[in-house]
């Protein structure tokens, strides 16, 4: 692996790199390096029990995780088995009430980091979780169970399926107002006499957006589902299909052709969402950590057809996206071309440095263990002031006073509270290059500053 090379002003026009728009980019600012700041460096890099404990996956997923990622054909709701079910409602016990959802902002980050979604995909799903209702899970018949979890449902099953349950229902209008949503639902749970009914565990539009309005009965995208049913109808997927969906890839050991790995990288995605309610990559960029230069600024052509851009968030439109197509200034052949190239610049020892990473490794379906999470990282020097601070205390001596950052720790607050600098401004939704670049300065200060 070679040592940073010095760049100069680049032009986003190299057709082995496509680019969203070929305009003009500013000469990079690098990041001086040493092998004294390289050593510092690494010693930020998650353990392997780390990443896993924030919901990196190092290994592919087992038969029940992919189970898990079955969803209703209607309404997109996840489905899971009643046994998963179980195993969440047990850990959200063990994890008390300060991260219950009346346990403040920083509870429901842990919560949402254990669960593997990052801050920035939390916000953009719905807070709401429909009641969890169980359904005849008949579409999966040889998923294991305990002896004793058997004889409890025999009752229930006519049909020696599974007994399978509705998890938290994430939005998909083209808004992002889940508040708006959480609110109209509970609105119609009631009836004129204020008394609420029950609702309906599925709830779907059967109709097209157009103009912000649902073509089937023109009420607002953030308006519940018009058509209302009492079950799920689980996806009819093929043999293999999940399988292959959920697969995961290991970064290369091998060289592959024309291979260029940096030391460290930093990386940010942007995502849409399928018409099977998961998220898909629509926008990529990867930067060199110590030169600056952008390796990779690109849109990507989903293979599979979007419900929506999640335009608000991503800042990638569906003209933007065609457009690119038609220019051919894009990605195509979706997740895994991206990842492919992604692989020109990243080898097994290659620093990937991410603010809460998890979503864009699963768009990418891309196992990695050399990562840097600034999320994660942050937390870290929260903890340490923390318990100086206690130490102090305890000594009774006065402890000496340090610029905080209160608040949460999303990208956007970080780089204003510690970098002094202002991103993801304006409604035109975020710039993974700007993203990209914040995450290497932020990494930046804390390999330099210690834990503050």
């Amino acid at each position: 692996m070679s040592r940073p090379r010095k760049t100069t002003t680049t032009t986003k026009t190299d057709p082995k790199k496509p680019n969203p728009v070929p305009t003009p980019t500013p000469a990079p600012v690098p990041v001086a390096y040493s092998d004294a700041y390289f050593t510092k460096m690494r010693a930020f890099v998650m353990t392997p029990e780390s990443l896993k404990i924030e919901g990196y996956k190092l290994e592919n997923l087992g038969k029940d995780e992919i189970l898990g990622f079955r969803r209703c054909r209607d309404c997109h709701a996840r489905i899971r088995t009643r046994k998963s079910v179980k195993k969440d409602e047990k850990k959200k016990a063990e994890d008390g009430d300060g991260d219950g959802e009346g346990g403040g902002g920083e509870g429901n980050e842990k919560r949402d980091r254990r669960r593997g979604k990052s801050r920035k995909e939390s916000g953009e799903k719905d807070k709401g979780e429909n009641a969890m209702q169980e359904i005849d899970g008949s579409t999966v018949t040889d998923e294991k169970t305990d002896d004793a979890e058997n004889d409890e449902d025999n009752e229930d099953r006519k049909d020696g399926g599974v007994r399978v349950t509705v998890t938290v229902r994430e939005v998909t209008d083209e808004t992002g107002k889940g508040e708006k949503s959480e609110a109209a639902g509970d609105k119609q749970g009631k009836e004129k006499g204020g008394k609420k009914r029950k609702t309906a565990v599925c709830q779907f539009h059967t109709g097209r957006v157009m103009d912000k309005h649902f073509t089937c009965c023109q009420e607002h995208v953030s308006t519940p589902g018009c058509v209302e049913m009492d079950r799920h109808t689980p996806v009819e997927y093929a043999k293999g299909e999940l399988e292959t969906e959920w697969m995961l890839y290991a970064t290369p050991t091998k060289p592959m052709k024309w291979w260029d790995p940096r030391m460290a990288v930093a990386l940010d995605c942007e995502m849409g969402v399928s018409i099977y309610g998961e998220p898909e990559l629509v926008r990529i960029s990867l930067v060199d950590f110590f030169t600056g230069e952008i390796l990779i600024d690109s849109l990507v052509y989903p293979r599979v057809r979007l419900q929506h851009l999640n335009t608000r968030y991503s800042g990638v439109t569906r003209g933007m996206l065609e457009t690119a197509r038609k220019r051919k200034q894009c990605i195509m052949g979706g997740r895994d071309a991206a990842r492919a190239l992604v692989w020109r610049y990243v080898g097994r020892e290659t620093i990937v440095v991410m603010h809460g990473g998890q979503s864009d490794m699963m768009a990418l379906r891309w196992i990695h263990d050399r990562v840097i999470d600034t999320f994660v990282v942050e937390g870290w020097r929260r903890s340490a002031a923390a318990a100086a601070a206690a130490e102090a205390k305890k000594s009774e001596a006065e402890p000496e006073k340090k610029e905080g950052t209160p608040g949460g720790r999303s990208l956007k607050h970080l780089t204003e509270t510690i970098l002094g600098a202002q991103i993801q401004q304006g409604r035109g939704g975020h710039d993974s290059v700007e993203d990209a670049m914040a995450c290497r300065w932020l990494a930046d200060w804390y390999v330099r500053t210690g834990l503050g």
